[in-house]
């Protein structure tokens, strides 16, 4: 055996001595063109997902998520491409690793402790002599988010400065284009220029709210003129909140069902104004594609209606319908005096998604809404399928992620809910779905005093202890 297996054993060594060289050089150079590919993969994915907003799927925005892993640390969470010239202007390596763990740009939690530490005490980086370094990542990081907000705002005034010309040949559009359009009972519709805030009552009957909404509002003692001491609000009024509106309880229950637990649905508005809004706003989504400005990303994510010329509408409906019915709704739940703010837009999903028609997603992931109140309207026609909004309990209690129940949009029915109620829309499967979503704050009373980590995690709300303090609150030190 020895004899036979002698041979074989200096023949593969043979081998071996002969194609080791090769070997190894092929396997450095396999290594090496496997890193650089990935690393330009990372570096492709990151860029995408951080400079252009991406169609289809359900991701709740383009930042990359990380639920619960181990974060990477990147070279900077900003937008400079030379790291050295930002060394020239400081003196000193920006990134260079300093005596503390201190990291602005990729720890948002050392930001946010940062400007807590600058808003609460005197002279508060003369305690920083331990390493100045961290001074310098600091101002680099508060730059950062600086030229991020002027960046942003300048887009914002160059975008809607390019909506403002385009909504001219947009209305001539509108009118010209009357095919979908249906008489209404009393009175034409297409003759109702949405552009043009309402000068009547009469008109916000016939041309925008649902009758059932409108006969629950106007039936309420505040717009009954023989009741009332003093004349019934104006639109104008109303639309410039220059007058809050109180709604009697009796007409809520008789307009209003409640879905689920703090979950409430009642129709809106009209099947017509639906429509309008809808083609309005695939009027201005086909003309921005079309456009060789920099409106190419315009449609990519949902559309505000301030943007496009109908701020009236959000004004209307937040003064009108959302703030009278979360006094009553949300008291004991979401603890605010009243809301102050508002955020109208539309978003669309679709089994086949495309900015052209503003219809971005496929679906959207489980998430809070940045707001006290969320308003979801369904605005499109009702022959899509799938898209159904899932409800899974308020974020901060104990029944956190907890089915409770789901509803099927309806053209022109509206859903409210806590921003802060878990929520999810399923895959569209066929067709396309519209809504229209107005998030409500309350910067005067609750957000005043609470962080944004009391306020998500609903800390104070939690429990009546002494100890729920939030450090935004006057008594903390």
């Amino acid at each position: 055996y020895r004899i036979f297996m002698f041979p074989l054993f200096l023949f593969n060594q043979l081998l071996w001595s002969m194609f080791r060289p090769l070997t190894l050089a092929t396997f450095i150079f396999l290594t090496l063109s496997c890193n650089h590919m990935l690393q330009a993969h990372l570096q492709s994915s990151s860029s995408s997902e951080t400079s252009s907003p991406k169609v289809g799927g359900g991701a709740i925005n383009e930042k990359k998520r990380w639920y619960g892993k181990e974060i990477e640390k990147s070279p900077s969470r900003s937008n400079r491409n030379d790291e050295h010239e930002i060394e020239k202007k400081l003196g000193v390596h920006a990134l260079s690793p300093g005596k503390s763990n201190f990291d602005p740009e990729n720890a948002s939690s050392h930001l946010l402790h940062a400007l807590a530490g600058l808003d609460r005490y005197p002279n508060y980086l003369s305690r920083w002599n331990f390493d100045l370094k961290d001074v310098d990542r600091l101002e680099q990081a508060l730059e950062d988010q600086l030229a991020k907000v002027r960046l942003q705002k300048q887009n914002i005034m160059v975008r809607n400065q390019q909506l403002r010309l385009m909504k001219e040949k947009i209305v001539m559009k509108l009118k010209d284009d009357n095919d979908d359009e249906e008489e209404e009972v009393n009175g034409d519709f297409s003759s109702f220029d949405i552009f043009n805030v309402p000068y009547s009552w009469r008109e916000i009957k016939l041309y925008v709210l649902h009758p059932n909404a409108a006969d629950a509002i106007f039936g309420s003692r505040q717009f009954r003129s023989v009741t009332n001491s003093s004349n019934p609000p104006t639109v104008e009024e109303v639309v410039q909140g220059k007058v809050d509106i109180e709604l009697d309880l009796h007409q809520l229950a008789e307009w209003m069902n409640e879905e689920c637990f703090d979950v409430y649905s009642f129709p809106l508005l009209s099947k017509s104004f639906c429509r309008k809004i809808v083609k309005a706003l695939q009027c201005f989504t086909e003309e921005a594609n079309l456009d060789n400005t920099n409106l190419e990303k315009f449609g990519k994510t949902p559309v505000d209606l301030d943007s496009i010329g109908l701020s009236w509408v959000n004004d209307l409906i937040f003064h009108l319908v959302i703030r009278p019915l979360s006094r009553h709704l949300f008291a004991c739940t979401e603890k605010f005096e009243d809301l102050d703010w508002r955020q109208g837009y539309i978003a669309g999903y679709s089994s086949t998604p495309s900015e052209e028609k503003g219809a971005q997603r496929h679906r959207l992931l489980p998430h809070t809404d940045d707001s006290e109140v969320t308003l979801n309207v369904g605005m499109g026609n009702e022959a899509f399928q799938g898209g159904d909004l899932v409800f899974w309990n308020l974020r901060g209690t104990q029944n956190e992620g907890r089915y409770v129940g789901e509803f099927h949009p309806k053209m022109g029915y509206a859903i409210l809910h806590s921003g802060r109620h878990l929520h999810e829309v399923m895959q569209v499967t066929k067709g396309d779905r519209y809504a229209y979503i107005i998030w409500a704050r309350s910067w005067k009373s609750l957000r005043q005093t609470t962080c944004p980590c009391c306020w998500l995690t609903r800390r104070r709300q939690s429990s009546h202890t002494s100890n729920n303090r939030c450090m935004c609150q006057p008594q903390w030190n």
